[in-house]
């Protein structure tokens, strides 16, 4: 599926401040509910609030402030979809 390009290197960088160790089970896991969401919404390309939704639900409760932290270093304005 494709990604809104401003979304996509949103997600890169979000991933690139991911302590190392999670990145690639970040990047499987939101990627794939990212492209899930998009696709219940009958939609061709994943957007913000697809990848948003897809931290925020993919990550351990334990990691979620810094999951937020991050995601705001990254410019993704996650309260617009809680």
């Amino acid at each position: 599926m494709d990604w809104h390009n401003e979304t996509q290197q949103k997600f890169k960088t979000m991933l690139s401040i991911i302590p190392f160790f999670h990145r690639k089970m970040a990047e499987k896991l939101v990627s794939r509910k990212a492209e899930n969401l998009a696709k219940e919404r009958g939609a061709l390309q994943i957007e913000e609030s697809d990848v948003v939704k897809g931290f925020l639900s993919e990550t351990p409760g334990v990691f979620k402030a810094d999951m937020l932290s991050a995601m705001e270093k990254a410019g993704f304005d996650w309260k617009k979809y809680e």
